[in-house]
């Protein structure tokens, strides 16, 4: 979905706005949204902003899902030690 030249600046700012917040307040910002557009009371000239400001948000939660799940240890089920990760050269 494109954008048209005039959103860039608030595009920007919501971009901002979303990397201040936790995984957990961006979802929150998400759900508020959702309710909004549930409701049909978003005007049909807002609808396509609401919709991009929701991708903003699920963007950053994805992104912080992303580095959680990198940083996230693998153990060894019957040592409980953990398991060294694999790298191409290993295959």
């Amino acid at each position: 979905m494109t954008s048209p030249p005039e959103w860039t600046t608030r595009i920007e700012e919501w971009r901002s706005d979303a990397a201040a917040l936790s995984y957990e307040e961006a979802l929150q910002a998400v759900d508020l949204l959702l309710a909004d557009l549930q409701s049909d009371t978003v005007p049909l000239a807002d609808l396509q902003k609401q919709v991009v400001h929701g991708e903003i948000y699920l963007d950053h939660c994805d992104a912080l899902l992303k580095a959680v799940e990198a940083n996230v240890v693998t153990l060894d089920p019957d040592s409980l030690q953990p398991v060294p990760e694999s790298t191409p050269d290993d295959a």
